[in-house]
C-alpha cells in the first residue's frame, strides 16, 4: 500500500506544473479569449472526457491524501447516464466505492475505508469526479470564449460561488485542461485523450489531495 518518498515528489511536482499552468492560463485567457454569443457563427463543440459511447475503463491508480500513499485499480463504469467509481487495491482491498447521478446530481458512497472517511476526503472525491464527468446542478450559467492565440474553445460554467473552465479542442471537444474554484480552494485536472471512448491519463491536484489515474490499455472500453 505505500509509496516510495520518490512518488510524494513526483506528485508535488506534478501539482506545481499544473497549477502554474492553470495560472497562466487565466491570465493569457485574459486578454487573447473572445466571447462566443449563442448567435456566433463560430462552431461549437460540447467538451467531455468520457465520450457520449463510453462503457467502462480500468485505470492502475496512484493517491495521495493527507500523507497518505495509495495504490490499486479503479474501475469506471457508466449505467445510462450515471458512473460507479470503485478504487480497490491490488490485492482486492477496497478504498471507496461512489456512485455519481446525472439527473439529481446527487452522489451516493456505497463504501469507504475508515481512513478516508472524513467529510473534507468525501466531498474532495465527490467534486474532482462530477468535475470529470460534467455533471452540474440545472440552475447553472455557461459561457463559450474562443482562445485566439491556441484555437482552442474554453466553456466557463458558474453555479453559486463556483466556477469551473474547461479548456477543449474546438473541432472535436476533447477537454485537455480543467481548471476550479470555489471560495479560495482551487483544483486542477489535466486530461490526456486520444482515441478512446475514455481518457488515457487524469491527473487531479486539489489541496492535501492528488489523484492519478492511467488507463489500462488490455481493458476493453465498450
Amino acid at each position: 500500500m505505500m509509496i516510495s518518498s520518490r512518488f510524494n515528489k513526483v506528485f508535488v511536482c506534478q501539482a506545481f506544473l499544473i497549477f502554474l499552468f492553470s495560472g497562466l492560463v487565466a491570465l493569457i485567457g485574459c486578454s487573447t479569449a473572445q466571447r462566443v454569443s449563442p448567435n456566433s457563427q463560430i462552431k461549437v463543440s460540447q467538451p467531455w472526457i468520457f465520450r457520449g459511447d463510453f462503457q467502462k475503463a480500468l485505470y492502475k491508480t496512484d493517491m495521495l491524501v493527507y500523507g497518505n500513499d495509495l495504490s490499486g485499480l479503479t474501475m469506471i463504469k457508466k449505467t445510462g447516464a450515471d458512473y460507479r467509481v470503485v478504487l480497490m487495491s491490488e490485492f482486492g482491498l477496497k478504498y471507496f466505492d461512489m456512485e455519481f447521478f446525472s439527473e439529481n446530481d446527487s452522489v451516493k458512497v456505497h463504501y469507504i475505508i475508515n481512513f478516508l472517511d472524513r467529510k473534507p476526503v468525501i466531498e474532495m472525491l465527490e467534486n474532482n469526479f462530477r468535475l470529470v464527468f460534467l455533471i452540474f446542478p440545472e440552475k447553472k450559467k455557461e459561457k463559450f470564449f474562443r482562445d485566439n492565440m491556441t484555437k482552442s474553445m474554453v466553456k466557463e460554467i458558474k453555479y453559486k460561488r463556483q466556477k469551473s473552465r474547461y479548456t477543449f479542442d474546438s473541432s472535436f471537444g476533447m477537454v485537455k485542461m480543467v481548471y476550479y474554484k470555489k471560495r479560495g480552494s482551487k483544483l486542477a485536472i489535466s486530461v490526456n485523450i486520444k482515441d478512446h471512448p475514455a481518457p488515457d491519463i487524469l491527473n487531479f491536484n486539489q489541496n492535501n489531495l492528488s489523484l492519478r489515474l492511467e488507463r489500462i490499455e488490455q481493458y476493453p472500453t465498450r
